[in-house]
């Protein structure tokens, strides 16, 4: 079994178990190993015969030299509370693209293309506007192509 700690600061592994009871680690030195879900205090682990409370007068080994370990915290995980991804309008773009008009129909693909990549990396307002360019695109290629109908009609009942 594997086992990582944060030793004087430093993460270190992955390690035997005899390599980390050879370190005569601080109960409370921060511990991981396979199958545990988060970081645990050594003295949590009754493989690593580590008391809960050091004997008196016991030192690690960075306080044999002078130096304090600082004390290890878990960074806290902000909480993402995104709201649901928006639409990204990718196959109503492609239908704009081949039917209807070609330069609206790029546009908006293009943005369509934008809005996965930022609402994934967290930028929500980013996605949210992308979505709506790709919208507005499309709609303006419809409309492009609705208004074009009757003169395609004209051209071609005159060249016919």
């Amino acid at each position: 079994m594997n086992y990582w700690l944060i030793y004087n600061g430093v993460k270190l592994g992955p390690m035997s178990l005899e390599q980390v009871l050879a370190m005569h680690i601080a109960p409370d030195t921060p511990v991981w190993r396979t199958g545990l879900p988060a970081w645990v205090r050594a003295s949590e682990l009754p493989e690593l015969n580590c008391p809960a409370t050091p004997p008196q007068g016991y030192q690690t080994p960075g306080q044999q030299w002078g130096y304090q370990a600082p004390a290890y915290q878990p960074a806290p995980q902000p909480a993402r509370t995104l709201p649901p991804m928006p639409p990204t309008y990718l196959a109503w773009s492609i239908v704009v693209l081949l039917v209807c008009c070609l330069i609206p129909g790029i546009v908006a693909l293009i943005a369509s293309t934008r809005v996965e990549p930022r609402y994934n990396s967290g930028d929500y307002a980013g996605a949210r506007r992308a979505s709506n360019q790709a919208l507005i695109w499309i709609l303006v290629g419809v409309v492009l192509g609705l208004i074009a109908i009757p003169f395609q009609i004209v051209y071609f009942l005159i060249a016919g």
